[in-house]
């Protein structure tokens, strides 16, 4: 019995062993694939390596395993994975790193409450170049939320001395241009002339639409007061007036509301390309 009992724990051990060698190579081969660029195929590998890690020898493979998931857009895997490899490293730039592509996830899917949550919570780095990454993803944030003001003076602190008055520009372009078509104005224009605001914002169709469908209901209206009386003439403006008229401003809002979105991207765009040309003149 004892003999066989040897044999038994003999057998497990060289098992183990075996396990833990084809372990060491499934993952080199991993690595090796997700360096070529094997995304998927390294993902497998990884995925291997990860069920039979009982000893958490193999932690190191959580980045690789968030940057494939990154770069699939399967962005809530990816920050799974970032927060499992920020949370089992020891270095402090890589949790740093680690920390940044998180938020990264959270901007790609405009969550951006949940991305500059993270980035607040983290301390200065010691590293120039995470700290300006750190610094460029809350001035996104404060962007995405509508915090002009702040993402501003976050971009400034990234931006040359050359490209400030190119980036207050920029800026200042943009608040005109918000205060030209702030959407309660444009629906006020349309609850004083209908179509005007539709008109005023680019959409003339719409526009012209709106004062022609107003236009004839309070035409028939009209024509039924006079010929079956009055009445029978504010029936007919009650029943459809309000909903051509409200649809009208209610579309001349949203119409402002869009505009000011389109250009906000291009905003965005023409911020981050001043950015980029003061690291080129760097």
């Amino acid at each position: 019995m004892r003999k066989r009992l040897s044999i038994f724990l003999i057998s497990l051990l060289a098992g183990l062993t075996s396990v833990a060698q084809d372990l060491h190579f499934v993952k080199a081969h991993a690595d090796r694939q997700f360096a070529n660029g094997q995304y998927d195929s390294a993902l497998k590998e990884y995925q291997r390596v990860q069920l039979f890690d009982t000893e958490n020898q193999y932690q190191d493979i959580f980045p690789n395993i968030a940057s494939i998931y990154y770069e699939r857009s399967e962005f809530d895997e990816a920050t799974k994975y970032f927060d499992l490899a920020y949370k089992t490293t020891s270095n402090d730039s890589l949790r740093f790193e680690m920390a940044l592509k998180k938020a990264l996830c959270n901007l790609k899917q405009e969550a951006y409450f949940a991305a500059l949550y993270e980035l607040l919570d983290l301390p200065d780095p010691g590293n120039d170049l995470l700290k300006q990454k750190r610094d460029l993803y809350m001035g996104i944030c404060h962007f995405g939320l509508n915090d002009y003001t702040t993402a501003h003076q976050q971009f400034m602190s990234l931006a040359d001395t050359s490209k400030i008055e190119d980036l207050d520009e920029v800026f200042s372009d943009f608040e005109h241009f918000m205060k030209k078509y702030n959407p309660r104005k444009v629906a006020t224009m349309s609850k004083i002339l209908p179509g005007l605001g539709q008109v005023y914002v680019g959409e003339t169709g719409s526009g012209i639409n709106s004062f022609a469908l107003v236009g004839g209901v309070v035409g028939y209206a009209v024509h039924t007061a006079f010929s079956y009386g009055i009445l029978d003439g504010v029936l007919v403006l009650s029943s459809w007036f309000n909903r051509y008229y409200s649809g009208g401003f209610h579309n001349a809002e949203d119409f402002a509301t869009d505009k000011i979105e389109h250009r906000k991207t291009e905003v965005y765009d023409e911020v981050l390309d001043i950015l980029e040309g003061s690291e080129n003149d760097e």
